[in-house]
């Protein structure tokens, strides 16, 4: 069972690769968690076809529905906790002191 969990940023294989500039380069923050949304969104829309897939059609593919809805749950999780982290950390920088 293989479960595709949305990346939340270039990999972390090594120190200063070309990949991890171009990531870092290319969009920063706002385009990463615009892209996390997505995928998420993708994810319960997947989850949502699945669920009308199994009320409408003779073809009962529970387990299919259930590791969809599953996946979803958990990649709205990750993206909460994720949303969490960040305004937890900009509520620190903004109590700084310079």
């Amino acid at each position: 069972m293989n479960i595709n969990l949305p990346s939340v940023g270039p990999p972390i294989t090594g120190l200063n690769t070309e990949s991890q500039k171009q990531g870092v380069e290319s969009g920063g923050i706002s385009q990463t968690f615009e892209k996390l949304l997505q995928d998420v969104n993708q994810q319960q829309l997947n989850a949502e076809a699945k669920q009308v897939e199994l009320l409408v059609t003779d073809n009962k593919d529970i387990h299919g529905t259930m590791l969809a809805l599953e996946k979803a749950d958990l990649s709205m999780r990750l993206m909460l906790q994720i949303r969490n982290k960040l305004v937890s950390a900009y509520e620190e920088v903004m109590r700084m002191q310079v």
